[in-house]
């Protein structure tokens, strides 16, 4: 980074500060800019309007632009702090008595006066840097002027951001045609753009140098010529105080990571406090329920009275464990807690706190605080408070009753215990299996950056999903997203996005959750996959776990097939919207199809519709003969088998198994050398037989390594996630090449 630039920068920030000002002056801010190579207009400060004079104007060119200097930062275009295309000294005079007129009425503190030369014409943008509280130092680009509050044509990325980032950002604009020429005007210089973006949130970038000095940036407009890009106008609002920057997370230590999590989700000896002696308590139903899913080690129940608990003796405080256990699962009440934890030294390696009544509620913040500090002193390490537990099926610890004790390669990271209980039994319905789910509450400690470590390193783990409502510790959760390269699904599900939802989430965790763009360009930044709802979160989780073994294998291009008629031509919209193309069928592969000798009314193009007659046909070989030139026409990434059962369910004949023997072929099909990805629909009515019949074969689907979604708008959307996380590795694997 040039010496020049933090010397600018800082110098510029403290003399404001000295001043009193709450932000750095138009004039020094684009000193400031200047400094980090984004190109402003020549201009000269006055003091008061009858200042302007010739030979203070002297060396500026006409037209000049006449603007008030603030200490607050104050937006000059909301009160006419601003006139432009000036011509002679008589004229700026004139202008700037008019101006500090309009400051005086809308009580805007005038500092002097900025005269400047009048840059020329071309498309406004806008650049902005920002600092969010959880997530550090942002970028935003967008169509400026006046229209990025009309258009909010907006793209946003966490610092420091990288070339490739900066393109990205561009493309994202609906605006993008414009920089490039749209309808035969002159493209604009793109590569301009790009450098002031980096100057900006690159990593030796504006945002490094003022974080914790500095609490907005706005350029508005830059404006962008064929040859170049400069900024007429900038704000550089400075925090109350300045503050030590927020360091990068050393280098992961996968091994370590491994090592100090294993025992959080394998177990040895675990001690449960809060289970009582009738047996009617939250902490009863975790004894019972892990041991009814395979827990096998040691169980210490705790209890101010009773000797006994589920069959198991108990001690009447956690101090008074004999030794040491892996987790205390603490139902309590709070200040119960706080005083049993803090009584406790050594007793345990992690402590989870099912209580509430901590920093979600309007009054239990210092409750929260003593939490912490309790289990810090006791050398624990604190999950919660207020959430529901540890699910293990590997460790057999579970707080869910009825749950699957099949182990899998999907981890979930949840800030909402109740939403976890919808995972873990929703999930494994559609056919999930977990590596391990963790609630978190209020992240009072560990929260989603620690466990999104241990995913990473976790060579168990396949996919991750994570519901969040509060990244306290953003930074770190970001870089290591962009460490990891995308080297595993990373599916993320944000609560509290919109006004109502952050009300939500303030009294569901006592925490505002990021804006909803902002994890848009996190997402394209580091590879997650991004889902709105809890049925599409579940469903992306599906597919990557069928799938993510094989990540360089491209998708976009899907066949679909099956007796859909118009349910598929609505199919083919769904896998459009989701950025997914369904090609018509190759002339060679058209050909053999049609040598088929199909029935009348089936549809040899793309969708693929065969009616229930043509899936009958030669007592429903056909099915396989069909799969089999479509994935050998080297013309499809995917092919989205879908069968509408209750054709076949309700019918009198019954004397091919068509259900059955597409399950089979799409199976034996999926399993050839270079096939392309096969995706299982199976179509219910809701009946009882047809759903009998949609969950048996929809499980041997399922045994056999295939994803079966309910309805073909959710295998569109579900694949629609792999091909967004399959492209992102992609891109990671490329730039780690060029380097």
């Amino acid at each position: 980074m040039e010496i020049s630039l933090i010397e600018t920068a800082s110098r510029a920030a403290d003399a404001a500060r000295d001043a009193g000002a709450t932000a750095i002056s138009e004039l020094e801010a684009k000193a400031v800019l200047r400094a980090a190579g984004i190109s402003a207009p020549r201009g000269r400060r006055l003091r008061h309007a009858e200042d302007a004079t010739e030979s203070a104007l002297a060396g500026l060119r006409p037209p000049m632009v006449a603007k008030v200097l603030t200490r607050d930062g104050a937006h000059k275009s909301d009160f006419g702090g601003v006139i432009l295309g000036l011509q002679t000294a008589t004229e700026i005079r004139d202008a700037l008595a008019e101006i500090a007129d309009a400051a005086a009425r809308a009580g805007a503190a005038i500092d002097g006066f900025l005269v400047e030369e009048q840059s020329a014409p071309g498309l406004e943008m806008v650049l902005g840097g920002f600092w969010d509280a959880r997530l550090g130092p942002c970028v935003m680009i967008g169509l400026g002027g006046v229209f990025v509050e009309v258009f909010e044509d907006v793209a946003f990325r966490a610092c420091p951001i990288t070339e490739a980032d900066a393109h990205s950002m561009i493309d994202a604009l609906r605006s993008a045609p414009l920089l490039r020429g749209a309808r035969g005007t002159a493209p604009c210089d793109e590569d301009a753009i790009v450098a002031a973006l980096l100057a900006l949130g690159g990593r030796d970038g504006l945002m490094s140098t003022l974080d914790g000095q500095a609490s907005a940036i706005d350029i508005n407009p830059l404006i962008v010529h064929s040859d170049g890009a400069i900024a007429v106008d900038a704000r550089i609002l400075l925090s109350p105080r300045p503050v030590p920057p927020v360091p990068e997370p050393p280098p992961l230590e996968s091994e370590q990571v491994c090592k100090t999590f294993r025992p959080l989700f394998m177990p040895q000896s675990i001690a449960v406090l809060g289970a009582s002696a009738s047996g009617t308590s939250f902490g009863n139903e975790v004894i019972r329920h892990s041991l009814a899913y395979g827990f096998k080690g040691r169980v210490q129940p705790v209890h101010p009275k009773a000797g006994e608990v589920e069959g198991f003796p108990a001690v009447p405080r956690l101090a008074d464990l004999p030794e040491p256990v892996d987790f205390a699962y603490v139902a309590v009440a709070a200040e119960a807690a706080i005083d049993a934890i803090a009584a406790a030294p050594g007793g345990a390696r992690f402590v989870q706190v099912m209580s509430s009544g901590f920093g979600e509620a309007e009054d239990g913040h210092g409750r929260e605080a003593r939490l912490v500090q309790a289990a810090r002193d006791s050398g624990m390490r604190l999950i919660g408070p207020n959430c529901l537990g540890i699910h293990s099926p590997r460790g057999g610890l579970t707080f869910v009753g009825g749950a699957t004790p099949e182990p899998g390669g999907v981890a979930v990271i949840s800030q909402s215990g109740g939403l976890a209980v919808d995972v873990i039994l929703r999930g494994e319905q559609r056919g999930l299996r977990f590596s391990g789910v963790t609630t978190l509450g209020n992240s009072a400690d560990l929260g989603p950056a620690d466990l999104l470590e241990y995913h990473l390193c976790d060579p168990d783990t396949k996919v991750i999903g994570l519901y969040v409502e509060d990244v306290r510790d953003g930074r770190r959760f970001v870089a290591r997203l962009r460490q990891a390269g995308a080297q595993k699904p990373v599916v993320l599900l944000v609560g509290g996005q919109t006004a109502e939802g952050r009300r939500a989430a303030a009294s569901h965790t006592g925490a505002l959750a990021a804006e909803a763009r902002l994890w848009e360009g996190i997402a394209k930044q580091t590879g997650m996959v991004i889902t709105e709802t809890l049925d599409d979160f579940l469903d992306a989780l599906l597919i990557c776990q069928t799938e993510a073994d094989r990540p360089s294998r491209p998708l976009g291009r899907v066949a679909l097939f099956g007796n859909g008629g118009g349910t598929s031509v609505l199919a083919a919209d769904a896998f459009s919207r989701a950025g997914l193309t369904t090609p018509e069928v190759p002339p060679r592969a058209l050909r053999e199809l049609e040598e088929l000798g199909l029935p009348p009314g089936t549809g040899l193009s793309n969708p693929v519709d065969t009616p229930a007659g043509t899936l009958r046909h030669r007592d429903g070989a056909v099915a396989g003969e069909i799969l089999d030139i479509l994935a050998g026409a080297d013309a499809y990434d995917a092919i989205v088998v879908h069968v509408n059962l209750p054709v076949f369910t309700s019918s009198a004949n019954q004397s091919v198994d068509v259900i059955g023997g597409l399950v089979r072929e799409a199976v034996r099909v999926s399993a050839l050398p270079d096939a392309p990805r096969i995706v299982l629909v199976l179509r219910s009515d809701g009946s009882e037989a047809t759903d009998a019949r949609q969950r048996c074969d929809g499980e041997r689907a399922r045994k056999a390594g295939l994803a079966v979604f309910d309805e073909l708008p959710e295998a569109a959307r579900a694949l629609g996630a792999l091909s967004s996380w399959v492209g992102a590795r992609r891109q990671f694997v490329d730039q780690d090449g060029a380097g």
